[in-house]
């Protein structure tokens, strides 16, 4: 089961809100193992890249696009919305 990393504060770039740990979502065993890495903003639904040294990015178009009807964040936006 994927665990929670702390991060370097940060804010979401949508919401403002602070985030300090995140999860990965999209089944990788740790972030930047596998082609996508996300986090979602557990306020907004916000989507960002995790690179390999934890920092958060905005996505590409092509991430984006990749990620728009990816299973795992579909349902990740669904929980963080309701």
């Amino acid at each position: 089961m994927p665990k929670m990393m702390r991060i370097e504060p940060m804010c979401c770039s949508r919401c403002d809100v602070m985030l300090e740990a995140i999860e990965p979502i999209d089944g990788s065993p740790k972030f930047g193992t596998v082609p996508i890495s996300v986090a979602i903003c557990d306020c907004c639904g916000h989507l960002m890249m995790v690179e390999c040294d934890l920092t958060l990015r905005e996505p590409t178009t092509e991430e984006f696009r990749k990620l728009t009807n990816h299973p795992a964040v579909v349902a990740e936006q669904r929980r963080s919305i309701n």
